[in-house]
């Protein structure tokens, strides 16, 4: 058994992480975990470097730019995946650059996970028209099932 879990960071990461932990550990599930840095937006993001325009495997190919794996999240992701190992639980560690849900599916897709586990932040019907959720998008284009953990317990 696999289990893609996508990891923001938020307030809610640490109930997705514990969620994650209890599956994996009565399936005896191998765990991704999987951090999503969005890509950088040519007009807002981009420093005057051109480098900065790169794919991510580009990037870390190249010396002197900063691969990945030197950001800050992946340094949480490390510590988190630290954790689960000690419980027991065989956990690697993703990270991507690209947009969330196709991230998700990708490397759900490239991994052969069994099941994603993501989090719902439960923002608004507004919102949602107007940005979309991450969860919405990934369970219309995945064939795999998906486990929501919500941010608000009933």
């Amino acid at each position: 058994m696999k289990l893609l879990v996508a990891i923001d960071f938020s307030d809610l990461a640490n109930k997705i992480v514990a969620e994650a932990e209890k599956l994996a550990k009565n399936l005896t599930a191998k765990v991704f975990l999987l951090h999503v840095i969005p890509p950088p937006s040519p007009i807002i993001d981009a420093p005057p470097e051109i480098d900065a325009l790169l794919p991510p495997e580009e990037l870390l190919k190249n010396e002197g730019h900063p691969a990945l794996f030197d950001l800050p999240e992946s340094t949480k992701l490390i510590a988190i995946a630290a954790k689960l190992q000690e419980s027991g639980i065989d956990t690697s560690v993703i990270i991507a650059q690209n947009d969330e849900v196709t991230a998700i599916i990708e490397e759900s897709e490239k991994n052969g996970v069994d099941m994603i586990m993501l989090g719902s932040h439960g923002h608004g019907a507004l919102f949602h028209l107007l940005i979309g959720s991450v969860s919405e998008g990934v369970i219309r284009r995945t064939t795999r099932p998906v486990i929501i953990v919500p941010s608000k317990q009933p």
